[in-house]
């Protein structure tokens, strides 16, 4: 009963998920109560790891904050009980379910310390790296979440990692300059040549099928078309019906 228990979504959890990841969040409702329990835990995680340059201002203490959840997550894959917090009481029974590694956790972590570094990416292979880590390494984790842990979808993911990751790094732009900071790559380029990269990764998908298996983990990456046009028109937001219309279409056909 309890093994059964675990695999019901966390309304609190489903929520908070919801009010700072819908688009994960919107596309974890195809996959089925209990895969969706599991996405929902890792995107907690994912956010808890994510926001910690916005929590903490001093380098110092993000690199505590950092290592605190390391450790966490390191005791779980080691099957240890799970330290006194909700995301992670979550996150232990999906880890357990789906037998998650701890690897893509350890690379997103060891990326996200970058977001305390004044200095921009030095090179876009600098950024791509870490693109991969934190919006690939999360894909990674949701696919396995799925059940699917052939590594077939590797290709698909990586392009996928890089379309979101640039289109989130354009939407973010405000924001990172409000802190005076820039992840534009010292080498140039600027925000034409990210928009490039993303609208490149996606053409690298559209060559690729969204297997209906892995859809919940993966799909949200059909919303980056409608939000690098956004963005040309100086949005970055999109309105929920049109992306939960655009998520049903994918779904249906298996493109972005």
């Amino acid at each position: 009963m309890r093994d059964s228990q675990s695999l019901i979504p966390n309304p609190d959890l489903d929520a908070e998920v919801r009010r700072h990841d819908e688009d994960r969040w919107l596309a974890s409702r195809f996959a089925p109560t209990e895969v969706r329990a599991r996405l929902v835990a890792i995107y907690a995680v994912n956010h808890e790891i994510a926001r910690t340059a916005d929590v903490v201002t001093q380098p110092a203490l993000g690199d505590i904050r950092l290592a605190w959840w390391r450790e966490a997550l390191v005791e779980l894959a080691a099957g240890k009980e799970p330290r006194a917090h909700p995301t992670l009481q979550a996150f232990t029974a999906a880890a357990r379910h789906a037998a998650l590694s701890f690897e893509a956790w350890e690379r997103l972590i060891e990326a996200r310390a970058r977001d305390f570094e004044a200095e921009p990416f030095a090179t876009w292979v600098d950024l791509e790296t870490y693109v991969d880590a934190t919006a690939g390494g999360v894909m990674r984790l949701a696919i396995a979440a799925c059940g699917d842990k052939s590594g077939a979808c590797e290709p698909l993911v990586r392009a996928a990692a890089q379309a979101w990751g640039c289109v989130g790094l354009l939407r973010a732009e405000a924001h990172w300059r409000a802190r005076g900071r820039s992840w534009s790559p010292r080498e140039g380029g600027g925000a034409e040549a990210l928009r490039a990269r993303a609208e490149s990764a996606l053409a690298q998908m559209r060559a690729e099928r969204l297997p209906a298996q892995v859809f919940p983990a993966i799909g949200y990456v059909a919303l980056a078309p409608m939000y690098l046009r956004a963005l040309a028109r100086g949005r970055g937001e999109l309105p929920l019906l049109q992306r939960q219309f655009k998520l049903i279409a994918a779904a249906a056909t298996g493109r972005v």
